[in-house]
């Protein structure tokens, strides 16, 4: 027998799921950090995948538009860039802040465009 979730309660999950992770992200981005040197541009993949999470995140738990969803995850992207520029260990950059967008519009593409199919299938049926 399978059990539905509220809607309400799946998106108080992703609100406590995004918070912690812009929790553990935080830390990650202004502690002291071993790159790996095996891959060219490793640390722009991790910013890619970490700004899609947080979108992915963001996107289940906010009733917030879409570009303003985009407007504050590319604020904070720019903000921990800011940040790390005042570290001594850290240095930021633009072109943290480009992967971290590239990120953001992945996902959100990515979501409209299964949005979109998805409504598509469902007309034909």
């Amino acid at each position: 027998m399978a059990t539905n979730f509220p809607v309400s309660r799946l998106k108080k999950i992703f609100s406590v799921m995004f918070l912690l992770a812009l929790v553990f992200c935080s830390y990650l981005f202004f502690s002291q950090q071993d790159v790996p040197t095996g891959i060219a541009h490793s640390d722009k993949y991790g910013h890619i995948l970490v700004f899609f999470g947080l979108s992915l995140l963001l996107y289940n738990c906010s009733a917030l538009s879409r570009w303003s969803q985009i407007a504050i995850l590319t604020s904070y992207g720019v903000a921990v860039e800011v940040i790390q520029s005042y570290i001594p260990y850290r240095s930021g950059g633009i072109d943290d802040v480009v992967a971290d967008v590239i990120g953001i519009l992945l996902f959100h593409v990515g979501a409209y465009l299964v949005q979109h199919k998805l409504r598509g299938t469902n007309k034909h049926d």
